[in-house]
This record gives C-alpha cells, sequence and structure tokens, in this order.
C-alpha cells in the first residue's frame, strides 16, 4: 500500500524535471537525474495502467528517449518490452530525457494546451528497475504566471518543486499547473483546496459549498479525515471524463453544462461524492492485491463490487445524509437504479465475483451483447449494498449497519496501509451482523439470484411499485400489457439502429446490433420513439410485423413475433401505516425523520 506523505525526505536518488513551456505542441520534455546507481544493467518502466482498471499503455506516447553520462556522453539504451527501456551504467549517475505527447484529456490521461497542464504521473514517469521505495523529487518548468494544484508535499526550495516518499506517491498524485482557480476550505482541521480549470454554467461558490458539506458527510461516518491536506481537481469541458480517485485527491471532469438545472446537479454531486469516499474505500480499505501495486499487468480481485459498488451506494447515501439529497432525490434516483438492474439479462447470468474479476476484459468498453451477458458490479454491487445494509439493519435490530462493517476494515487495516485476504470482507461482515452470511453471499454475490429489494425495503417502510406504460402514455397510463421488439436503439445518420437485441427478448437472433431500422410493416420509421408508440398503439404481444433494415448498406427484411413489454416505470415510496420498526430503520438509515404527515 501507498506510504504516508513524507514530512522530512532522505535526499532524492530521483530527480524528475517536466518542462511545460512549450504547451502549443502538447510536448512535456521529461528528464530524470539518476544517482547511486550501482554497476550494471537497469531498466526504465512506465507504466501500462493508471488507475482505471484497463491497459493503456502509456509507452505509444513516448518518443525521443535518451540516457547520458555525466560527461554528457550519450549510454546505449535498448527497449526491451512495449513499455521498458534498459541501459548499461558504468557510473553511478546519469541522466534520461524523453518526450510524452499529451494531448489526450482524461482522468487517467495526461494533457497540456496553451490554457494548462494535467498529468496522472503513471502517464509520465518511469521508474527505475523494481525499486519503488526511493524519495523522489519534482520540479516544474512552466510558462509565467502558471502555478501548481497537487497532493504532492511542497519542497521549500521553491513553488514549483515537489518531493514523494516513493514512486507509488509520486504516480497517485496528479498535477495541474495553469491559471486555474483555487479555492481552500477547511474541516476538522484539515486544508482542502479545489483546483478548477474550464468554464461551464457552475456557480463556484455554491460548487465549493457543497463539496465542503460532501467531505463533512463523509468524515462524519468515519470520525475522522486520514490526511494532513486534500486536493480537488476539477476540469469542466465539452464533455465528461468521469473521476479517479488518489489516496490524498481526486480528478473529476465534468460536461460544462452539467450543474444546471438541479437534477443534472445532482450528476456532478454523485462524481464527487464517489470518488472522496474512494479515499477510505479502495485507498485504504482494499483487498491486499490492490496495494501495492503491479503496473505492469492486470490487477485482478473477486471485490470491486464492494470497492466500486459499495462506493456507488455510500456516494449517493451520505449525500440524503448531508441534506444535499432530498428523501425524494435519494428514492427516485434508487428506482432508476433499480430499473437498469431488472431491465439486464446479464444479472442472470453472470454473478458479481466473475464481474468483478473480469473487468479488465471491457467493463469501461462493453460490446453490443453485454447487457445480455454481462453484469455492472457498479450498479449492481450499489444494491448489494443497500441490502446488505439493510440486513444488518434487520438482523440486530438496528444495533449495527454497514457502516460498522467499513469502519472496522479501516480500523484493523485502512488506517495502517494494509491490505487483506478477499475472505475478509464476508468475515467482518458476519461479525458486525452477529452471525453467518453464506447464504447471503452465496446467493447474490456468488451467484445470480434476484435481490430481496421488495422485501428488504420493507423492513424501512418503503414499498416499491413497477409498472409497465406504454410509449406516450406518460407515467400514469394504464398497466395493460402492451407489445415490444426487445431492442435497444440510438440515432445514426437521421435513422434508428438497433444498439442491443435483448435476449431473451423477441429480436433476439433475428435483429442485429448496427441494424438501421428503415420501416415497419412498409411503413417508414422517422426514429425510436415513433417505432416504440406505433408497435405499441398498433400491435399486441404475438404479433407477428415485417421489419425492413440496412444491414452493412444491404437492404434486408426480418420478421418476428412480438414480445410483452417489461415494466419500465419504478418508484420507491413511504407506506401508509408503518410500524415502529421500520420507521426506526428509515430514520437510522436515511439519516432522516419519518414526516409526521405519513405516520
Amino acid at each position: 500500500m501507498l506510504k504516508g506523505l513524507s514530512e522530512n525526505p532522505a535526499p532524492p536518488s530521483l530527480m524528475y524535471t517536466v518542462d511545460c513551456t512549450d504547451p502549443s505542441r502538447h510536448v512535456y520534455r521529461v528528464s530524470l537525474a539518476l544517482s547511486g546507481l550501482a554497476p550494471g544493467p537497469h531498466r526504465l518502466t512506465l507504466p501500462v495502467w493508471a488507475g482505471g482498471y484497463e491497459i493503456e499503455n502509456f509507452s505509444r506516447h513516448v518518443f525521443d528517449l535518451a540516457v547520458r553520462d555525466p560527461k554528457g556522453e550519450p549510454v546505449p539504451v535498448d527497449k526491451a518490452s512495449k513499455s521498458t527501456w534498459v541501459f548499461d551504467a558504468a557510473c553511478d549517475t546519469a541522466t534520461v530525457t524523453y518526450a510524452v505527447y499529451a494531448f489526450d484529456l482524461g482522468t487517467t490521461r495526461s494533457h497540456l494546451d496553451d490554457t494548462h497542464a494535467y498529468w496522472n504521473g503513471g502517464t509520465l514517469f518511469f521508474y527505475l528497475d523494481d525499486d519503488k521505495d526511493r524519495p523522489v523529487a519534482v520540479r516544474i518548468l512552466a510558462p509565467p504566471g502558471w502555478y501548481a494544484s497537487t497532493a504532492l508535499s511542497p519542497d521549500p526550495d521553491g513553488p514549483m518543486r515537489f518531493h514523494a516518499a516513493n514512486y507509488d506517491e509520486l504516480v497517485d498524485s496528479p498535477v495541474e499547473v495553469g491559471t486555474h482557480r483555487r479555492f481552500t476550505f477547511t474541516v476538522a482541521g484539515k486544508r482542502h483546496t479545489i483546483a478548477l480549470w474550464g468554464e461551464g454554467n457552475q456557480d463556484d461558490a455554491r460548487l465549493v459549498r457543497d463539496t465542503r458539506r460532501i467531505v463533512e458527510a463523509e468524515a462524519s461516518l468515519f470520525g475522522s479525515l486520514p490526511y494532513p491536506y486534500y486536493t480537488f481537481i476539477f476540469h469542466i469541458t465539452e464533455r465528461s471524463t468521469g473521476g479517479l480517485e488518489h489516496k490524498n485527491s481526486t480528478t473529476c471532469g465534468f460536461e460544462r453544462f452539467t450543474f444546471q438545472p438541479q437534477a443534472r446537479y445532482r450528476r456532478a454531486l454523485s462524481l464527487i461524492a464517489h470518488e472522496f469516499f474512494h479515499l477510505w474505500n479502495v485507498k485504504r480499505i482494499h483487498p491486499d492485491m490492490l496495494g501495492p501495486f503491479d503496473y505492469t499487468q492486470e490487477v485482478h480481485t473477486h471485490l470491486l463490487w464492494a470497492m466500486e459498488g459499495f462506493t456507488s451506494y455510500y456516494a449517493a447515501l451520505l449525500l440524503r445524509r448531508s441534506g444535499l439529497y432530498s428523501v425524494a432525490d435519494y428514492l427516485e434516483l434508487l428506482a432508476d437504479d433499480i430499473k437498469r438492474y431488472e431491465s439486464q439479462p446479464g444479472r442472470f447470468v453472470t454473478d458479481l465475483a466473475r464481474s468483478s474479476f473480469d473487468t479488465w476484459l471491457g467493463e469501461y468498453h462493453p460490446n453490443a451483447d453485454a447487457p445480455n451477458r454481462a453484469m455492472s458490479y457498479y450498479l449492481k454491487g450499489s444494491l448489494v449494498g443497500l441490502v446488505l445494509d439493510l440486513e444488518i439493519r434487520r438482523g440486530t435490530r438496528g444495533e449495527k449497519s454497514l457502516d460498522d462493517v467499513l469502519r472496522l476494515l479501516f480500523e484493523r487495516y485502512g488506517q495502517f496501509d494494509q491490505g487483506f485476504p478477499e475472505r475478509v470482507y464476508q468475515e467482518t461482515a458476519e461479525e458486525v451482523a452477529g452471525g453467518s452470511l453464506a447464504q447471503f453471499f452465496g446467493r447474490y454475490i456468488n451467484g445470480v439470484d434476484p435481490l430481496p429489494l421488495d422485501a428488504l425495503l420493507a423492513t424501512a417502510g418503503l414499498s416499491l411499485t413497477r409498472r409497465t406504460t406504454a410509449p406516450g402514455e406518460g407515467k400514469n397510463g394504464d398497466a395493460a400489457p402492451h407489445a415490444w421488439l426487445g431492442v435497444s436503439t440510438r440515432m445514426e445518420q437521421g435513422r434508428p439502429v438497433v444498439r442491443t437485441a435483448y435476449d431473451p427478448g423477441p429480436a433476439a437472433g433475428v435483429l442485429d446490433a448496427g441494424d438501421a431500422l428503415v420501416a415497419l410493416n412498409g411503413i417508414r420509421i422517422p426514429d425510436a420513439d415513433a417505432l416504440s408508440e406505433r408497435v405499441a398503439a398498433n400491435h399486441h404481444p404475438g404479433d407477428r410485423v415485417e421489419l425492413c433494415v440496412f444491414r452493412r448498406d444491404r437492404l434486408i427484411t426480418r420478421t418476428l413475433e412480438l414480445g410483452t413489454a417489461p415494466p419500465n416505470q419504478y418508484r420507491v415510496q413511504r407506506v401508509a401505516r408503518p410500524t415502529a420498526g421500520e420507521r426506526a430503520t428509515y430514520e437510522g438509515w436515511l439519516g432522516s425523520e419519518w414526516p409526521r404527515d405519513d405516520a
């Protein structure tokens, strides 16, 4: 696991200089001064991934790599693999220079233009041999007026100099350089900095205020903040780039118009809350294979449903407890998550443990058949967090909860930067619950049984209703069964195109992903909404219809039998007459009193 921030580091034997003084070419010029080298060959390795669960092969952006001895003479260097270079040291010092093309905006990437410089350390910094424990110094050369925001420890020698206790700390501390806006606030005596680059429809003061409330709410769960200071790097651009957690910082990329209206702003708050919660859950509470990292290959674990799914669960729940989400907001989002979960045929195919282990095969780049064969550990993991939390509360009569599981894992492992064997997660949950959870884990985590959402929501005085309304009827349409084509679509070049044919479903084996839908029973299909409305209004389940489609530019006709549409309206709401126990569970879980008029 990563070591803590160093107060008085030893004299560095690795000194990186990052030159971003010519940003218009989007190229970082980096030099690495090495000292204390032993005679013989040495390896320089660049990570193939940097925090996200996918191989990205950053070495493809590296060029002009050279090694020179103390006299400036070139030292032969060979590329030994896609991300490793080897040189033979005749002296105890050497300088490595190289260039990195950086014009890819994303939390795991690096970007340089005339407005700013941003990097994730895994894209920029080599490590020497297998020794990642050496202290590291970093110097930044930037255009006049630019400054840096990062969780790296500042060096007293200058404002653009920093140091890290080791390589892991170096690459776990992204850096934002430029003229970005900076805001600070204090929670529990700890300084927090927001580095804000880009413009949108955000209210800066509100964003800072609400970020502080997120910090306060999440700190209240664990009782303290386990860092000396924290840095938020916020990018606001034309598209969302998601978020990436780090031990003492995070980077979040927002689409510029996501801050208004309130319904869209909730997404921004959810991203901040999710990434900040990771400073405990993943960066400190984690199975042993998630730290220290092997940067050269995939790192597999069966527990991403807890690392990521539970983080999603707590992001929304703590936004509710903080007051940034109303109870109505939270229950609406919960209903939407349940709808998305129950619409995925893959929930009966792939269990959460396997989904976690296989994330490197394409969680972030799913194919067209993914809804039929896979199950997101983010989505289902969040709902498992919900049902496990309510199950523990039910079994202990409200004395314990999933909060206690996380606090115990932090107390025993996280605060010491120590990973744990995977079996510990279930063992700790069982300790808190006061009994075996083997059946729970076997059915819902290592198995594909439907989650007992209705029963466990009922323990908190909530009911889950599912309705099926035809397109165009709105939420108050009748619940009579109507016909369904069984596809999801997207608009492409003015035509509805099949994204997924659900299996099982009426279009499975008949329509393919990529088919452009042209006509239904000989009548042109103007768009996806018109197709759904026409099927529902003019046909019944069991009817056979004829579809004309373009498949790889060839016009073909396919006939299929329409199915019955699944529920498409979900609602979670309070029951009319809750018991005292249900009210207590509701209040303890959501951090809100049961409304008097409902009682």
